[in-house]
């Protein structure tokens, strides 16, 4: 046991007969609902909030999140601490055992825009007992401010396919894309209802969609024998990706399950391409989690956002180097870091000084939480041609006490 969680344990140990026998708050059967009634009797705030597994999840409408700058608006702010208040209170009364916590803001006025906080409920503890500092603990929290794609995507959707369905002048140009329906119906006549519409957020900016359908029309004089192959009400199936960096046309793509070839008609499996896709996105529709969250994802995270801070505040990395890109996730037990960093001086290009302060840093971070339950952490600067550092967990502890060198980590 660390030196820290034995400080830690002593002191809970002390305060156990207190805790004993201190009635529960919070029951663990109405947790969520008692969110949801503290925010209402404290702030008068309407929020949404569900239990997965271990992870709490809270949604708060906003209305005017973002101010006309496009940032975070400062009585929106205040909510979202009083919020955020409310969960630590709950969290650290009840008898539910919980690991995270999400908090989602979205504006209902700007489409998509959203901020997300998410912590681990074992750091409130330990900032209240004085085991961490308060500037430690906000770096823990994940937070993110952003237009969630899923969100706009789905809303320029609808709008596309009610377009269709009025046979709009905006839509002519792409019309003959929802094969077969536009090339062989009578113009007027087409109707696509919605029955099936599945999301995947498959990076910060991009969202995928499936989309299955019911089409109805009237065929054309000339594709009247089409009439035995797609029946008036038939199904079919669309994929649509959407960038919403593109905004206000965010819709980059519309692929249709059947399509014209070698005079002859062919179909796409589009249900196996989505699947093929992994979903980054931890929050739904409804602002709340989709999955439980677990700690290795919540470390690469974070590991991910302190990079920026790291560079931001050490005096010997601050204007020599700067982060154009951190991201992170765990593969097969492995924590993976893709980054982007590169010199503020023409030919300034130090490998070792970027990964071994990272390394260093990452060591630190895993130590911190006593996270033992992976194998190692792969580094790619991709500014340096895609150069590679990979350390075992066992080196990745011997680096950070300094008893492993740079030139000696194997590096590609």
């Amino acid at each position: 046991m660390n030196i820290r969680l034995l400080k830690l344990f002593f002191i809970l140990l002390l305060l156990l007969p207190t805790l004993s026998c201190a009635p529960v708050t919070y029951s663990k059967e109405k947790v969520e609902q008692s969110v949801i009634d503290l925010c209402k009797k404290e702030y008068d705030l309407d929020v949404e909030a569900k239990i997965i597994g271990s992870t709490l999840g809270v949604h708060i409408p906003i209305d005017g999140l973002v101010d006309p700058d496009l940032k975070l608006n400062k009585e929106a702010g205040e909510k979202i601490e009083d919020v955020a208040l409310s969960i630590h209170r709950v969290t650290m009364s009840t008898n539910k055992p919980l690991s995270f916590y999400t908090l989602v803001a979205r504006d209902t006025k700007t489409l998509g825009a959203e901020f997300t906080l998410t912590g681990f409920v074992y750091d409130v503890v330990r900032v209240r007992l004085l085991d961490i500092s308060r500037g430690e603990y906000h770096k823990r929290i994940l937070r993110d401010f952003k237009f969630n794609p899923v969100i706009a995507g789905q809303t320029k959707i609808n709008e596309l396919f009610k377009a269709l369905n009025e046979n709009s002048p905006q839509i002519q140009n792409i019309s003959p894309v929802f094969y077969p329906l536009f090339p062989i119906g009578k113009p007027g006549s087409q109707k696509i209802q919605i029955s099936q519409i599945d999301s995947k957020e498959i990076s910060q900016q991009e969202a995928l969609f499936y989309i299955k359908t019911k089409e109805y029309y009237d065929p054309l004089p000339q594709f009247e024998a089409y009439r035995t192959i797609f029946p008036s009400g038939f199904g079919n199936e669309y994929l649509i990706l959407v960038n919403v960096s593109m905004f206000p046309s965010p819709i980059k793509e519309i692929v249709p399950k059947y399509f014209y070839s070698e005079n002859e008609i062919k179909q796409r499996d589009l249900k196996e391409t989505f699947a093929n896709y992994k979903d980054t996105g931890y929050i739904g529709i409804n602002g709340l989690p989709k999955k439980d969250l677990a700690l290795d994802w919540f470390l690469s995270q974070q590991i991910a956002n302190r990079i920026n801070m790291l560079f931001a505040e050490d005096k010997k990395l601050r204007g020599n180097f700067t982060v154009k890109k951190s991201e992170a996730s765990v593969d097969n037990r492995v924590f993976r870091l893709n980054v982007s960093i590169v010199p503020d001086k023409p030919g300034n290009t130090d490998n070792e000084t970027i990964f071994s302060a990272i390394l260093k840093h990452i060591g630190n971070v895993i130590h911190r939480y006593s996270f033992e339950d992976f194998e190692g952490i792969e580094i790619t600067n991709t500014d340096t041609t895609e150069e590679k550092v990979y350390l075992s967990k066992d080196d990745l502890e011997k680096f950070r006490l300094g008893k492993l060198k740079f030139k000696d980590i194997t590096r590609s």
